[in-house]
């Protein structure tokens, strides 16, 4: 929209008198109040004793009428207003919206306007609100018209959608309109997904469809989805998972397993994962230890334990000292470890330098250094220097000093200069200096050239 300044002060004042956009929406006339004795409180303050009551008094018979009148006088709200609006009267207000500044006010009334077209007229309001959007405006400016044309002709509603030049818009409103849709007979708006454009617009389509579907009938669903293939089938898989497993992931697993599409095996599993051990995590684990296909096993310990962490970062530490773990604790130690320390970076680092194993050991320090330093490199710093095992300080120190080099690529170099070992202190430098180099190569040589620890082949390798 084309804005002016001008219309936004003119529409601020007809807010506050009572007017939009120059044109009345409501006209209230108060009475006179009569005038009342003060209660005991107003006596108080204007006694200028500078006594305020400890506790509320009761107010008194015309304190509470002229409450009463003023909440009789308020004026109705913005969308009450516009909701009284006729057609004609609508499109001259949209029409003056025609140059004003996009502020959050205009937004707000140009929503309300748009609401109330698309009861009165969905298919002009639908094409207003797509060529908005289309010009960059908020995508919800289309959802109240692309739904009251879908409760009255979804077909005719689906095939303007899929036709719309802006990808956005086309998919904004044919998510409503097939939410819509499939609310009321999902079998027919499953059927017209086909004759939408390939990509997004079917995705988007197919995953409203599903939800409403399982809603109404699960075994219908199931075995339209088993019908669909790629993309669109993984769409309206992921929106059944979601709603299935919430009430029976035992059977959402079991019917994954049964599907043929690779691809939708492995990425169903990782959501089943998810909310399944959000709700019952022994449960969750104990069933990935049923998966015969290691691949899927790893994906679906994978998917539970990150969200796990997220929820319980010190019961999901636990549960990589057990058996069950060993063989995914590789590979879930560093993401356990960084949600712990985002919570509690001093007990996540306690229990990263408590592990016997090394490698494991190493990647809990590493997660830990990097977590705490973006949160409190302070704090973080002094952790560090406080580890007297100096591989596990040098394993701390690497991950902090790249972390620190985001903001403080000096600081970060001087940092790793304190790395005892030379693979390490190679690789940390080299990492640091590199990037340095990108945005301040005189201070990146001047650190390189002053350094009175750095050994002169790694030197000579920086300064090419």
């Amino acid at each position: 929209m084309k804005k002016s300044i001008v219309f936004v002060l003119f529409c601020a004042a007809g807010f506050c008198g009572g007017y939009l956009l120059g044109v009345p929406f409501f006209k209230s006339s108060l009475q006179e109040l009569p005038a009342s004795e003060p209660s005991g409180a107003e006596a108080l303050a204007e006694s200028g004793a500078g006594f305020k009551p400890l506790v509320a008094l009761t107010p008194t018979p015309q304190a509470k009428s002229k409450k009463a009148a003023m909440k009789a006088a308020s004026p109705p709200s913005l969308s009450a207003v516009i909701d009284k609006l006729t057609l004609p009267e609508i499109l001259g207000r949209i029409q003056e919206l025609d140059g004003a500044l996009a502020t959050s006010s205009t937004e707000e009334l140009e929503q309300f306007l748009v609401n109330r077209w698309s009861k009165l007229d969905p298919i002009g309001a639908a094409e207003y609100a797509a060529d908005a959007v289309a010009q960059g405006a908020n995508p919800r400016l289309l959802a109240a018209a692309a739904t009251a044309w879908a409760k009255t002709d979804p077909s005719a509603a689906s095939q303007w959608a899929a036709a719309l030049d802006s990808p956005l818009a086309r998919d904004t409103a044919l998510g409503q309109i097939f939410n819509t849709w499939s609310s009321t007979n999902p079998a027919q708006a499953a059927g017209a997904i086909d004759s939408l454009p390939m990509g997004s617009a079917q995705t988007v389509a197919s995953s409203a469809v599903a939800r409403n579907f399982a809603k109404g009938n699960l075994n219908a669903a199931l075995q339209w989805v088993s019908g669909l293939s790629g993309a669109v089938q993984s769409a309206a898989a992921r929106e059944i998972v979601n709603l299935w497993s919430g009430t029976d992931p035992a059977a959402t697993a079991a019917w994954i397993m049964q599907q043929n599409s690779p691809v939708l095996r492995s990425d169903a599993l990782r959501q089943l994962a998810g909310n399944w051990v959000s709700r019952d995590p022994g449960a969750a684990i104990d069933y990935a230890q049923t998966i015969s296909d290691a691949g899927l096993r790893s994906g679906f310990v994978q998917s539970a334990m990150q969200r796990f962490a997220s929820m319980d970062p010190v019961a999901a530490a636990n549960w990589l000292s057990t058996d069950q773990a060993k063989l995914h604790a590789s590979s879930l130690v560093g993401s356990v470890s960084s949600r712990w320390a985002a919570f509690d970076p001093g007990s996540a680092a306690g229990w990263a330098s408590s592990i016997t194993d090394t490698a494991l050991r190493n990647k809990a320090l590493s997660a830990v250094s990097t977590s705490w330093g973006q949160t409190n490199p302070t704090k973080a710093a002094q952790w560090i220097s406080s580890i007297q095992d100096v591989p596990a300080r040098d394993v701390a120190t690497a991950a902090f000093s790249v972390e620190m080099a985001r903001a403080n690529p000096s600081a970060a170099a001087q940092w790793a200069s304190r790395i005892s070992d030379p693979s390490k202190l190679s690789s940390s430098l080299n990492r640091i200096v590199s990037d340095w180099k990108k945005i301040d190569p005189n201070a990146a040589r001047a650190f390189v050239i002053s350094s009175t620890t750095m050994p002169a082949d790694l030197k000579e390798k920086l300064l090419r």
